[in-house]
């Protein structure tokens, strides 16, 4: 029976559009393409998310392979990283209806120390029970040790659980290892609807005449 949903972040709990938000720095699509393969799409990036690099080693890690006039917008970037949060009141609206209806949330998400940061900007963290960030773990997903560690340390069952996340490769991974899920494309609606089904197979198994603890919208 589901008890728990796990929630990632980035483009879950939060909008984050990765042209627009390098556009906040640059003014030119050549400059775009250096930020983004150079430093959003670096090892230098997956190491701060797995929290064996610092943010200033990092800089000058990729500092070192993109333009001089770059560098302070490597260095800002960094800093200001996720420090303004869009808000996606749909998705807030449901995680608050999930807590209301008594189910534990979790969160599980890549990202680097400056989470502790920026957290405080994201409504839907104060519902969660349990936060799992892969730099204090030294974990990625998805790794299967990074959920053996998320379970382990909630004292979790995965089969009680039901993962949602924006990749699609973290949640077949999830499922391998017993949490089912589904991947989340950015309609509320449409994950409204998976949960309301996934709510549906585990209640009709005990009792066909109870309904899904989640309502239509």
């Amino acid at each position: 029976m589901i008890k728990n949903i796990v929630f990632d972040m980035g483009n879950v709990l939060t909008v984050y559009n990765a042209r627009e938000y390098i556009y906040g720095y640059v003014d030119n699509e050549e400059d775009f393409r250096w930020i983004k393969n150079h430093l959003c799409a670096s090892v230098e990036w997956l190491q701060m998310d797995r929290g064996t690099i610092t943010d200033e080693e990092a800089v000058a890690s990729v500092c070192k392979r993109i333009p001089p006039h770059l560098h302070d917008t490597v260095a800002r970037i960094v800093r200001e990283y996720r420090m303004v949060q869009p808000p996606n009141p749909p998705m807030e609206e449901l995680v608050k209806e999930l807590s209301r209806k008594g189910y534990d949330l979790y969160l599980m998400s890549n990202t680097s120390h400056r989470f502790r940061i920026f957290c405080q900007y994201i409504q839907s963290i104060a519902y969660m029970k349990g936060i799992w960030i892969s730099c204090e773990h030294g974990l990625l997903k998805p790794e299967p040790a990074a959920y053996l560690d998320f379970f382990r340390t909630f004292s979790l069952k995965p089969e009680e659980c039901f993962f949602i996340d924006d990749t699609p490769a973290n949640i077949e991974a999830a499922r391998i290892l017993g949490m089912d899920g589904c991947v989340y494309y950015g309609d509320v609606g449409e994950l409204r609807k998976v949960l309301i089904d996934a709510a549906k197979v585990t209640v009709q198994c005990h009792d066909a005449r109870v309904k899904s603890p989640i309502t239509e919208p």
